[in-house]
């Protein structure tokens, strides 16, 4: 969390004129419940402000979500909250020129309020906050709520961040410690082991540059293209392209060089002259997420890669039960990707084929050879999607196979879709999938990092995760061969990041699977926090195993693999050694070398660590100047020819306008 400065702590509400607006519109709203509304807000917002970093830890180290969706979940998240409001103000804009208003953007208030004494309101409004009574006293002697003439005014006397700030951060680093003028606080300079390290921005403020980043050879010509998606990127030159003048924000940008020569170690990414690919049909809402996710695939099968990009955020409403949209851009020979997409789906057409009560997709996009025939198949996994009422966000898989036959338009049926073997509500299958080619068959792993597990005692343990292997053989349906990998630690989140690590000499691959917020039970107690439960040292820091995956049992028959650190197979446990850093939120290999990211760090600055397969610990490194910018969110690595390339993102960078992102390339010889 920052220090919030930006947030103002003086608030001036024209209340008569809000409710006039709303008696136009036709709805009739209370004076006092809306003066009840705004006043929570500000006590939220002050609140936040001054003790935020100090009680943060308390409330996230026993909730994940707090730490890594607190922005990113579509209903309530940061983000979702600020472009909602955004539409609304487009649509009241609307109003007030055209009078075309529809009410997609307001929110039903369902509480229900005693009509109460300003002074009993307040008081109900601030113990409602469950925080500390010291604090709630603070708040009550600073901040001052009056009205006249219209309008409710609301101060804060006291402003500033508590002196609490940044009290539970812990880290600790266990490996050498390089030289001092080698180093970026507890990490070495990744500039030592990169000297030319090559960064790439957009000036879009907000775009989340770097949100996802992929490599496929798009033009048939044997060199790798990078693309990069911003979801949330809105050119500062509005184009034509959109029927009604409206613009949907997103954009993805397709590098045809993986290593360019520019004339700067810093550059604005449309200063490479990308080709740049825009939302194609517009939104009911202006912001459909285009690049919340993506995949390199060969889905008309015919050896050039094709690149499939997920809009999560695409419908009529973003509380609609059917929200998503999934485009496939097809490669062609010595010419790159297309502009427009060939093959289409959204949530509403995809809805004709299933069961599903509600769908979300496109936020969750996987490129994998299941049938291994050579090309890479279409996987969607759909986390969020709900199968019956009492098992809402359950998950489902959906698989589209490569085929040279396929004809550009809407997908039509999926060609398998998968279910959870043992389905939770709010477990989540379908956030990650990934397929490990063995010797006599090929197993599609699926995770679901929300499922809970009951022990032998009874006990219920929330967020443990679990992760269920598909078997393929033959056949082109996966089929659930009874292996799984199950825990009973909460919060671990198992199945939250999976990754092949395919050998340089051709033999077995080595699988890795990453729980970005496990708790790492070696560290020692935290620091206190009054009033609050003490979170344990290492709370989030996140694990990585290191698993060779021909010594699984696979097949037919129940092989339940119930202990993380006795499961078959496994090779190395590697620890993340900050809270919470979410070691493990990205990973990515090279022929040598394993690179994991560790987006929340150092205050969410972000590193990454690199382990060479031998050695005790990875090392760390970080680049200086990348405040709060969550530098490892992403990793790709790029087969350049002769050498590799690594790509790291921080989709929250702000050195050049505010959450703008950025995205670091890591060349040299050895990588």
């Amino acid at each position: 969390m920052n220090d919030l400065k930006y947030m103002l702590d003086k608030w001036t509400v024209p209340i008569d004129d809000v409710l006039g607006i709303y008696k136009e519109m036709g709805y009739s709203v209370s004076r006092w419940r809306m003066n009840i509304c705004i006043t929570r807000q500000f006590y939220a917002m002050e609140a936040v402000k001054r003790f935020g970093k100090g009680l943060f830890p308390s409330y996230a180290s026993r909730a994940p979500m707090l730490t890594e969706s607190l922005d990113s979940y579509y209903l309530g998240g940061l983000n979702a909250m600020a472009t909602g409001t955004n539409t609304c103000w487009h649509l009241l804009i609307d109003w007030f020129d055209n009078r075309n208003f529809t009410n997609k953007c307001l929110v039903s208030d369902r509480s229900q309020h005693r009509h109460q004494s300003s002074t009993n309101r307040q008081r109900s409004l601030l113990e409602a906050m469950d925080l500390p009574k010291q604090h709630i006293q603070q708040i009550r002697q600073t901040v001052s709520v009056s009205e006249h003439e219209g309008r409710l005014h609301l101060t804060a006397t006291t402003p500033g961040a508590s002196n609490l700030s940044g009290v539970n951060r812990q880290h600790t680093f266990a490996s050498n410690k390089p030289a001092k003028s080698e180093t970026v606080g507890e990490c070495a300079n990744l500039q030592m082991l990169f000297p030319k390290i090559k960064q790439l921005y957009s000036t879009s403020a907000y775009s989340g540059l770097g949100t996802a980043v992929v490599s496929g050879d798009f033009s048939g010509s044997g060199r790798a293209s990078v693309a990069i998606s911003a979801p949330y990127f809105i050119p500062a030159i509005y184009d034509n392209r959109h029927s009604n003048g409206k613009l949907a924000a997103g954009a993805v940008f397709v590098l045809s060089d993986a290593d360019p020569v520019y004339n700067f170690s810093q550059q604005d990414i449309l200063d490479t002259y990308p080709q740049v690919i825009r939302p194609p049909v517009d939104s009911a809402m202006r912001f459909p997420l285009f690049g919340s996710s993506m995949a390199v695939v060969d889905f008309n099968a015919d050896g050039v890669d094709d690149l499939a990009v997920g809009s999560s955020g695409f419908g009529e409403h973003p509380e609609s039960s059917m929200l998503g949209r999934v485009d496939i851009y097809l490669g062609q020979q010595n010419v790159g990707l297309s502009s427009r997409p060939n093959f289409t789906l959204t949530a509403e057409q995809l809805a004709r084929f299933t069961h599903s009560q509600k769908h979300r997709i496109g936020g969750h996009l996987f490129g994998e050879d299941v049938n291994q025939d050579g090309f890479v198949d279409l996987i969607i996994g759909a986390p969020y999607d709900s199968e019956q009422r009492n098992k809402r966000h359950s998950g489902n898989v959906y698989g589209y196979m490569a085929r040279s036959y396929r004809q550009p338009g809407v997908l039509g049926a999926p060609d398998f879709t998968l279910n959870s073997p043992s389905p939770n509500a709010f477990e989540w299958f379908g956030q990650t999938a990934r397929a490990v080619k063995l010797a006599n068959s090929t197993l599609l792993l699926v995770g679901a990092p929300g499922h809970r597990e009951t022990d032998a005692t009874g006990q219920t343990h929330p967020l443990v995760g679990r992760i269920y292997a598909f078997n393929v053989g033959n056949s082109t349906i996966p089929l659930f061969g009874g292996l799984e990998f199950a825990t009973t630690k909460d919060n671990t989140q198992l199945g939250s990041q999976m990754y092949v690590w395919d050998s340089s000499t051709g033999g077995n691959p080595l699988v890795l699977f990453g729980s970005p917020s496990e708790h790492n039970s070696v560290l020692g107690q935290a620091v206190y926090v009054p009033d609050k439960p003490v979170p344990e040292r290492g709370w989030q820091a996140g694990e990585v195993r290191v698993i060779d995956p021909t010594q699984w049992a696979y097949g037919s028959g129940s092989s339940k693999q119930k202990s993380l650190d006795e499961m078959s197979g496994l090779l190395d446990t590697l620890r993340g050694m900050q809270s919470p850093g979410h070691f493990g939120r990205a990973l990515a290999t090279t022929l040598e070398s394993l690179w994991i990211g560790e987006p929340f760090s150092d205050m969410e600055d972000g590193r990454v660590y690199r382990w060479k397969r031998g050695t005790k610990l990875p090392t760390c490194y970080a680049i200086p100047g990348m405040r709060q910018a969550r530098f490892g969110h992403s990793i790709s690595v790029v087969d350049a020819g002769d050498k590799q390339i690594v790509l790291v993102t921080a989709p929250h960078d702000s050195q050049f306008s505010r959450f703008s992102g950025s995205i670091s390339i890591l060349s040299s010889d050895e990588t």
